[in-house]
Parts: structure tokens; sequence; C-alpha cells
């Protein structure tokens, strides 16, 4: 399936909370056709550091498909031939400076002064991230979509259509993400990050472009956010507690050096740094804020209030194994929505499973699409 990059020209924003308005440009991805009653939409939210490419490839010589491309196609479980599935990039997408990603954030250019905007972009919640996918929804002459879906900040994103947009979706399907953001979440990966890349000396205070950018903090960030994200049995099936060079010839015996380093070091340093090319680390600060920021209440609302103003139809596939969005977190949940389903399943390797063992998700998916 190949697929294209498209722009959506937002307009002129006002940011909900900081009541800053600026120019808003963002990417997003169709796969399958509008039918004639433009009644068949789907919206796939991305997740943190993801994209709009959820499915298929730019050309034939693409390496990969887009991220949730065993799920998203002809036949699949988010059957294109049924439905018509949008995807789009955040603002302050992580990837600003892939070629593939369209987004307005910290590094674009401030029509007011000819600048980045750096950390004058306005601070931002998951809720203008919805409100912005909502007006490209609208332009596109979609009034209804039939279920709002996504893996972590994207199923976040979905909770966030059921409060602000109910008259506007079907259902949420929201995967390994429940409608809260705890303290722990909030630290862990989200604050801990965002400080790891404010203490390079090269951030700069963020005025860092057109020098080198910050990325050792931003590693550190990034490593921090792949540990968060998987358990113990991953690591140890995958790297026990092996050396990274049991020879000591290209890394010293750790028991002998602060420079030598297990396994598992350089294995995880070595796949995020794979991931980090493109990434911008204003724009990982800006998105980490957003998702620290998440919250279904209103000031002084209790979660219980909150869930119970949601009528839109709730459904839950949670990986037990996951150490930020828990069953704990997901059953406290499910009675106070009117309408809500879960679906657990153990993958043993944690929060990324939703993108890297998809197995998991397609019995609870055909179910939860096609009640």
């Amino acid at each position: 399936m190949l697929t294209e990059k498209r722009s959506f020209a937002a307009g002129d924003y006002c940011f909900k909370n900081s009541g800053r308005t600026i120019p808003i440009t963002f990417g997003y991805e169709t796969y399958g056709k509008l039918n004639d009653n433009a009644d068949n939409a789907v919206l796939v939210c991305q997740y943190f550091t993801g994209t709009s490419h959820a499915a298929g490839k730019y050309a034939e010589t693409d390496l990969l498909p887009g991220w949730w491309d065993a799920l998203i196609g002809p036949g699949k479980v988010i059957d294109t031939d049924k439905y018509y599935v949008i995807c789009s990039d955040a603002i302050s997408n992580i990837n600003f400076n892939s070629p593939t990603v369209i987004t307005t954030g910290p590094g674009s250019i401030d029509p007011t002064t000819g600048k980045p905007y750096g950390m004058n972009f306005p601070i931002f919640t998951l809720d203008d991230v919805v409100i912005l996918q909502k007006r490209l929804i609208e332009s596109l002459g979609i009034a209804k979509l039939r279920f709002v879906i996504g893996p972590s900040m994207g199923g976040l994103q979905a909770y966030l259509w059921a409060k602000l947009f109910p008259e506007a979706v079907e259902k949420i399907i929201s995967v390994v993400a429940t409608p809260m953001m705890r303290p722990s979440c909030i630290m862990v990966p989200n604050q801990l990050g965002i400080e790891a890349i404010m203490l390079d000396p090269k951030w700069q205070n963020g005025n860092y472009y057109g020098d080198d950018a910050p990325y050792k903090g931003l590693l550190l960030a990034f490593k921090m956010l792949l540990t968060a994200t998987r358990t113990d049995h991953w690591s140890y099936s995958n790297f026990k507690r092996t050396f990274l060079d049991p020879t000591f010839i290209t890394c010293a015996n750790p028991y002998q050096s602060f420079s030598g380093r297990f396994l598992v070091e350089g294995e995880v340093e070595k796949s995020v740094i794979t991931r980090m090319q493109f990434f911008d680390p204003n724009a990982y600060i800006y998105i980490a804020k957003a998702n620290t920021l998440f919250d279904l209440c209103e000031p002084g609302e209790t979660l219980k209030d909150a869930l119970a103003k949601i009528k839109t139809p709730v459904r839950m596939i949670i990986d037990d194994s996951d150490l930020m969005f828990t069953r704990e977190q997901s059953e406290e949940a499910r009675p106070l929505f009117s309408d809500c389903d879960i679906s657990y399943y153990n993958s043993r390797n944690g929060h990324l499973s939703c993108l890297f063992e998809t197995d998991y998700l397609k019995e609870p998916l055909n179910r939860y699409i096609s009640q």
C-alpha cells in the first residue's frame, strides 16, 4: 500500500491554556477511500515519538512501512477496503527534522521575529492537539468518525475526543493507555526527560538552532523513555548480565572502570541513536510537557465526576506487563465510565508491545471494531 504525506494549514490557532495565537500547519496521511456519505472515517492518533506515517510506504523501495502497518490496510484489522483512515502529525512532533514530517513546533520560524520559536513556542496540551485534529477532520468534510484509536499517547488523545467532541465520534479504542496520568508517569519518563535535555550545556535555554544541538541530554531522555516502556523480562531475556565486550578489548571491564559497560547499556543506546537522528530536543521537551499535563478532569473535579460525563463507548486494550498504564488504573476507571470494556494481554515486554507485538491486539481490535 503506497501513501503520500499531505499538509494541512490549520490557520491561526489560540492555544487553550496559554492564550497565545500562532499559525499552525501539520502533516497527515490517509488510507482507503472516503465513501459518498462520508461516514466511514477513522482517526488513528500517533504515539509519543510517532508520526502520521501509520501504514504503507511512500515508495516501493522504502525499507519499512508505517508503524501500525500490521494492523492498517486492505483486509487487515483496520480494513482500508472498508474504512477511510486518517493519521496526523502532532504539533511539536519530535521528528521535526525528518523530511517526511510536517509540524509546527519550537524549531519552526516565528513569523513575528523571523527566528525559530525555541522556548517562546506556546506550552500546549493534548487538548490542543485534538482540537486541531478536529479542524482537519472538518476540512475533509467529515462530521462523525466511526472510531478514534491510538496507542499510548494516541490512546490519551482518544479519551480527549470522547470528552471534547462526543458528537463527532461513535466510540474510542485506547491501546495501552488509561484515562489518567499518574504522578509516577509524570516524572518517568516525561519530566526527568525534560530535565535531562535542559541540563545539557548545549541546550542554551532552547536557543541552540544554528549550533550543536543538546544531543547528550536528548540521548539520556530517550534512554529513560525506553527503559520506562520495557520490563525486566525484556531486558534480561535479551541481554542478561553480559558485558558489552567480554574480551575487554573495545570496552573496559566494568569492575575496573566507569567506562566499562554492560550489553544492555550498549544495545539500548544503539537503538536510541538509530531512532533520534531526526529528533529536535526542544520538540521532545514540549511534547513531554503536553503528556504531563494530560488530565480529563476540570479544575477541582474528581476523576469519578470527569469520567461520568463521558457517554461515548470506551474500549481499552491493556498489557499486564506495562509499567506506565496498568491494570490497576484501568480497573479503577472501568466502573466510572457509562460504557466501558477492557481487554488484557501479557507480552511480558512492557508498553512498547503495542508497536512490536501487534498480534496481541488483533483479536480484541476485531471485536471492538465490529461491535
